[in-house]
């Protein structure tokens, strides 16, 4: 009697436990009403099953408790008819179609379509964190975090590297007398010349305005200034067509990090320099002189 009774019993347990399942989901459910839509596809899918589960397992327990004595016998007569015995696992088959289409034609596409979908987010919020939008060049953030893990490679190392970091030349009258547009066109235009000329370890960036930065490594000071000069020539030569022939320059500083002790010095000496082109007549390319200061 009492393993009768135990086996009865056990189907009722069961239909305990997948009443709290579906509590649960349909709890999670209601609190959570913004969650994706795969997410909220999945939930129908437990509650779906969770209710296929409680209807078999209620039913059998019905059934076999009425056969045991614990329900009136004529329910185990009633139930136990071949054309209701077969209902519960009809049921079952049709649940189980049922969550194997949700699953593998409804959820998994369109959890793979978000998980892809989310990638893509955030390739994109990284590209607007890392990128500057007008250049596609690294942002000023960007550059100084490659640079600051480049130094302390070629520091640990023993290895050179330098900084090159140019400035347009009376850029404010380019602006004022041609217009903004013409302005971004040099500035594209001086992107592109820096991508062409720069080796493909060196790092470019524009740190704001009309002032870009180009990272050297493996780079002496010599190496950096025949660099500098090349793209001076060329930006020089390139913005002179764009504009028609007016006169469009770069002033360029270089200092490189031997005698640096981290990477805000290396950018100080870098600015010297180019303060110092400025300050000598403009288009031209000048080196940290620390006799100088």
């Amino acid at each position: 009697m009492l393993m009768n009774t135990l086996a009865a019993a056990v189907y009722w347990v069961i239909v305990l436990i997948w009443i709290t399942i579906l509590f649960t989901v349909s709890a999670f459910y209601v609190t959570n009403r913004r969650i994706f839509g795969t997410s909220r596809m999945l939930l129908g899918v437990l509650a779906l099953d969770a209710l296929r589960n409680i209807f078999e397992n209620a039913y059998f327990g019905v059934y076999f408790g009425a056969r045991f004595g614990l329900f009136p016998r004529w329910l185990a007569t009633v139930l136990g008819r071949p054309a209701l015995l077969i209902m519960p696992k009809l049921t079952n088959i049709l649940a189980g179609f049922i969550v194997l289409f949700l699953l593998l034609l409804k959820w998994l596409p369109e959890a793979i379509e978000e998980r892809t979908e989310a990638a893509r987010q955030a390739a994109h919020l990284h590209e607007l964190a890392t990128i500057d939008s007008m250049t596609g060049l690294y942002n000023r953030r960007e550059f100084l975090l490659l640079a600051e893990a480049e130094w302390q490679r070629c520091r640990r190392y023993r290895r050179d590297l330098a900084l090159v970091v140019l400035d347009i030349d009376a850029f404010k009258t380019i602006n004022d007398r041609f217009g903004h547009q013409t302005g971004d066109q040099v500035i594209a235009l001086i992107t592109k010349l820096c991508r062409s000329a720069k080796r493909g370890s060196d790092i470019a960036g524009r740190m704001g305005g009309e002032e870009f930065a180009i990272l050297l490594p493996e780079a002496t000071v010599a190496d950096a200034q025949s660099f500098a000069e090349r793209l001076r020539e060329l930006i020089g030569r390139e913005a002179g067509a764009l504009m028609q022939g007016r006169p469009t320059t770069v002033s360029i500083g270089v200092a490189g990090a031997a005698d640096t002790d981290g990477l805000a010095a290396l950018f100080r000496q870098a600015d010297t320099a180019l303060y110092t082109a400025k300050r000598t007549g403009r288009n031209r390319v000048c080196c940290f002189d620390p006799a100088a200061i």
